[in-house]
């Protein structure tokens, strides 16, 4: 009997979506969610205007506390890429508030290696006669057009799309060129979220 030939499964070009909770988040939302109250108070439709925000320009202490747990969340995403190369980057975020009826199409991050958001406030999900609407949640899009139409229908390649619902201190990182969009507040509740993009400066330590 000949024995079982030797075969090797590789995966390639993976897709990491990252999720976590980062400790102590409760009281650090909480600072948060008044820096941003007294932001809008400030700068009405602030949200809107996300490119002229630097949120992380402010000293605030639950401000810091994010950008921190944010560098730190991006070193251990990028040792499972298996990158060891010492790497020095930029971060830019910003705060959005989504009211009734809010939404962003589907979109990708631009001259950005790592983007993400983080859950600050998550309304109650809001019911919907619509399956496809799925209120408040952000969406992930298959990046090879087409995968989901070759499959036999159980691999993974048999989802074009993944939502999530994430909950309040949650922090979710992913590649930057990844399509997402997120679906509309159908809650009277905002949804009051920060974003950011990680923007690599340069290589360094290269030979």
């Amino acid at each position: 009997m000949s024995a079982a030939p030797r075969m090797e499964f590789n995966g390639v070009w993976p897709t990491y979506l990252l999720s976590r909770r980062p400790p102590g988040y409760e009281e650090a939302n909480k600072g948060l969610e008044a820096h941003i109250t007294h932001q809008e108070g400030r700068e009405k439709d602030y949200t809107a205007r996300y490119q002229e925000q630097n949120f992380f320009a402010s000293s605030n202490k639950s401000v810091t506390w994010l950008k921190d747990q944010i560098e730190q969340t991006a070193k251990a995403f990028l040792r499972q890429f298996g990158v060891d190369r010492p790497l020095s980057w930029s971060i830019f975020s910003w705060y959005n508030i989504n009211r009734y009826g809010d939404h962003h199409a589907p979109h990708t991050h631009p001259r950005s290696y790592l983007s993400g958001t983080y859950y600050l406030r998550m309304p109650a999900p809001a019911a919907s006669d619509d399956p496809l609407a799925k209120p408040g949640c952000i969406s992930f899009y298959d990046p090879r057009n087409g995968a989901n139409m070759v499959t036999a229908g159980t691999e993974p390649d048999a989802r074009a799309s993944h939502a999530v619902y994430p909950s309040a201190g949650t922090l979710l990182m992913w590649p930057s060129p990844l399509q997402h969009q997120v679906h509309p507040n159908l809650s009277q509740e905002q949804r009051i979220t920060i974003s950011y993009n990680l923007i690599l400066d340069n290589y360094t330590g290269r030979k």
